[in-house]
């Protein structure tokens, strides 16, 4: 389906848009910046709904006990809340490393925010169902069939959201015309394998939710603070400068830029303004041009004004006439 209605219509073609830092997007192509909002919106609303599943324990006494006991939902909290935040940090570097946004990855970019605003709903499953029947370390028995249910669920979700990101990245390194330059778009493939490894972890973890369910949080948790630091290294890569043979890009530009022969110090000619020093023999002793704008004659009698002021060696009031 095409992007632009007006010419699936037949009509004109819309108009290029300007994205927000300032680069034209064609009719197919949209600026990222309304991606990026609604995207940190649904992260920050999730993230904040995270929370609601831990419940305050009730009673004054033996409450270290009972917080103890509500050790699956922390569990739960610290692998949705380190998931979402890794998330949050792949979709920001994702968005830092492209110019614009096709149909294709926002569809993408809105399947992942429905897999990640579904998982307060989830970490609670895991959190109400998952050890049930072991309220601490010490007393872990074999896993009854609804906490291996809860861990596969959690575990499905963490998946398919996984899957998302890896196919964003991988779309937009792909996809020509997205991606900021080919800089970016040989980081975007880099970052999309390594997502790609991870999701492919992430599964196997999940598989391991329907034997062992523990094991399966503990990975989740791991891959959770992957998630966080892996996307760090990848932003500290970008803003590293880019060696062209053997020279920094920005030095390579500073020499391709460099005038072919250096500026003479004119000792201050600069200042001169539009008045200018008509005595060719003062100018050259100020390293001024033989000539320039603004020299004085006629009535002035030939008469070089304030000739320290304007070229910087001096000199006074001098009457070129004689």
């Amino acid at each position: 389906m095409s992007w632009s209605i007006r010419r699936k219509l037949g009509a004109t073609p819309v108009a290029s848009t300007a994205s927000a830092d300032g680069q034209g997007t064609d009719d197919h192509h949209l600026p990222t910046s309304r991606l990026e909002a609604f995207s940190d919106g649904v992260f920050a609303i999730a993230i904040t709904l995270l929370v609601l599943e831990l419940h305050v324990p009730t009673g004054n006494n033996h409450l270290l006990a009972n917080l103890g006991d509500e050790w699956p939902r922390y569990l739960g909290y610290f692998i949705s809340f380190a998931f979402i935040g890794g998330v949050w940090i792949a979709h920001s570097n994702l968005t830092r490393f492209i110019k614009a946004a096709d149909a294709d990855l926002m569809r993408l970019n809105l399947t992942l925010l429905l897999f990640v605003s579904f998982l307060p709903f989830t970490t609670g499953i895991a959190a109400i169902h998952l050890f049930a029947s072991n309220v601490t370390f010490h007393e872990i028995t074999i896993s009854t069939t609804a906490e291996r249910v809860a861990a596969v669920v959690f575990g499905l979700n963490l998946t398919l959201a996984a899957l998302m990101v890896y196919l964003m990245l991988r779309h937009a390194g792909r996809t020509p015309g997205l991606a900021a330059d080919d800089v970016a778009e040989e980081e975007l493939q880099a970052f999309a394998k390594e997502r790609r490894s991870a999701m492919l972890l992430q599964a196997a973890a999940t598989a391991v939710g329907g034997f062992l369910p523990l094991a399966a949080e503990i990975f989740y948790l791991v891959l959770a603070v992957f998630f966080v630091i892996d996307p760090l290294r990848h932003m500290r890569a970008r803003g590293r400068p880019t060696k062209i043979n053997g020279q920094t890009a920005e030095s390579s530009r500073t020499t391709s830029t460099r005038p072919l022969a250096p500026a003479r110090p004119v000792m201050g000619c600069h200042r001169a303004g539009h008045d200018g020093v008509s005595d060719p023999a003062l100018r050259a002793r100020a390293g001024c041009p033989a000539s320039g704008p603004g020299s004085l004659s006629g009535a002035s009698g030939g008469r070089s004004r304030d000739v320290g002021s304007r070229c910087g060696f001096g000199g006074r009031e001098h009457d070129s006439g004689g």
